[in-house]
């Protein structure tokens, strides 16, 4: 594909890139850690608080604070307070779905390369 004069591929709508762009500034890298993919699916059941988070993740209170303050900082979770608890929710729980997608992608992918090498 030709290349414009700012170096990028022809043919691909700007806005698109820009948002493409976004997405992995912000969603992507939220997502590009596996204590905070366990932090997700540890909310898909409803709010807990942080002490429960850890308790389900079986890791410490600042471990999962840090990682729920970025999730909270890229809008993935949504907080209440809750006497001295802050209670955290998922507020967008159709990003599970998208992340069992992928899941379902890797899982073929690697169904598929066991195949490949089952027949070398």
């Amino acid at each position: 594909m030709p290349n414009t004069a700012d170096g990028q591929a022809a043919g691909l709508d700007p806005a698109l890139r820009a948002e493409l762009h976004e997405l992995t500034a912000s969603l992507c890298k939220a997502l590009n850690e596996p204590k905070r993919l366990m932090l997700l699916y540890a909310l898909a059941d409803g709010p807990r608080s942080v002490g429960q988070l850890c308790e389900i993740l079986d890791t410490t209170q600042p471990n999962v604070s840090q990682h729920l303050a970025m999730l909270r900082e890229r809008g993935i979770v949504g907080t209440r307070r809750n006497g001295n608890s802050i209670i955290y929710s998922l507020r967008y729980p159709q990003l599970l779905r998208a992340i069992d997608l992928l899941r379902d992608i890797m899982a073929a992918e690697a169904g598929r390369r066991r195949g490949l090498a089952g027949r070398g």
